[in-house]
C-alpha cells in the first residue's frame, strides 16, 4: 500500500465500528477475540492481493460511503473533481437532466443527486452486477435514479440530456495487462480497447442525438490521452467549445464539451 497508516486506520475502523478519529484518540484499545478473527481474515485477503475497499466492502467518495464489490471499479479521488465541475455547471445553468455512462458503483450520479435534489438522472452500465451495486448505493443515499443496462447508448431509448458524464474504461488493452490493477479490479471497467479511447470514441459518435441544445459532456480521461481525446471531441462536436482540463496534479484529466 502507498498509504499503510491510513489503510490500517480504515480497516480497524471497519472492524471495530469506531471512527478513525476515535481510534487515534484511543491507542490503548484492545481488540476482542471476534475482532481479532475479523482482522486476521482481512489481512489474509490483503496478502492475497485483494484491494482494501473490496475487503471491507465499502469506500468513501465525495463525502459519501459507497458499497463496493469486485464487480465495480474502486472510486478514485480524481473523479471527485469531475463531480465539482458538473455541480458547478448544473448550478450555474439550472439544467436538471443528467445522463451518466459507465456508472459502475453509481458514485458519479449519486453524488450529483445528493447535492442537487431536483435532478432527473439516468445512469447506464453494461454490467448487471455493477447496476445491482449502484441500485443499492442509490437506495442507501436516498436518491431517485433511473438505471439502465446498455452497451453505451446502443440500447438506450432516445431522449435528450443537459449533461452527459462518463468515466469510461480508458486503459489500452496491452498496457492494462502490465499494470498492478490488472486482475485486481474488473477488466470490463478498465479496458479501453486497443487505443484506450475506443469507448470514448463510440460514445462521442452517438452522443449528439442525446445531448440537449446548449448541453455539456464531461469525460474523465487518461492523462496520456489529452491531445487525442480533444481531437475526438473536435471531430464529433466541431461547433462546440471543446476544452482539455487538468486535475489538481496538473495532469490532463477531463474533456469538457460545451455545445
Amino acid at each position: 500500500s502507498e498509504t499503510p497508516a491510513l489503510d490500517a486506520q480504515v480497516l480497524l475502523a471497519h472492524i471495530t465500528g469506531k471512527s478513525r478519529a476515535w481510534l487515534l484518540a484511543h491507542p490503548e484499545l484492545k481488540l476482542s477475540l471476534s475482532e481479532e478473527k475479523k482482522l486476521n481474515s482481512a489481512l489474509e485477503k490483503l496478502q492475497n492481493n485483494i484491494p482494501l475497499p473490496y475487503v471491507i466492502g465499502h469506500w468513501e467518495f465525495f463525502g459519501l460511503e459507497f458499497h463496493l464489490s469486485n464487480a465495480v471499479l474502486i472510486p478514485r479521488p480524481e473523479t471527485e473533481e469531475l463531480i465539482e465541475h458538473a455541480l458547478s455547471w448544473l448550478r450555474a445553468s439550472n439544467a436538471r437532466h443528467v445522463l451518466d455512462m459507465g456508472t459502475g458503483s453509481g458514485c458519479i450520479p449519486i453524488s450529483l443527486a445528493r447535492n442537487i435534489r431536483d435532478l432527473n438522472v439516468v445512469a447506464v452500465d453494461i454490467s448487471s452486477s455493477a447496476l445491482n451495486i449502484a441500485r443499492q448505493n442509490a437506495q442507501k443515499h436516498e436518491v431517485e435514479i433511473t438505471f439502465a443496462q446498455s452497451d453505451l447508448l446502443a440500447n438506450l431509448p432516445l431522449a435528450t440530456f443537459d449533461l452527459i458524464t462518463a468515466n469510461l474504461p480508458y486503459i489500452p488493452t496491452k498496457t492494462l495487462k502490465t499494470l498492478e490493477v490488472f486482475q485486481r479490479e474488473p477488466t470490463l471497467a478498465l479496458d479501453g480497447g486497443e487505443s484506450g479511447l475506443d469507448l470514448i470514441q463510440r460514445l462521442l459518435k452517438d452522443a449528439p442525438r442525446y445531448l440537449a441544445p446548449k448541453g455539456v459532456i464531461m469525460l474523465e480521461i487518461d492523462s496520456s490521452h489529452g491531445a487525442a481525446a480533444l481531437e475526438l471531441a473536435k471531430k464529433f462536436f466541431p461547433e462546440a467549445e471543446n476544452k482539455l482540463v487538468k486535475d489538481l496534479s496538473k495532469r490532463d484529466r477531463f474533456i469538457i464539451i460545451q455545445t
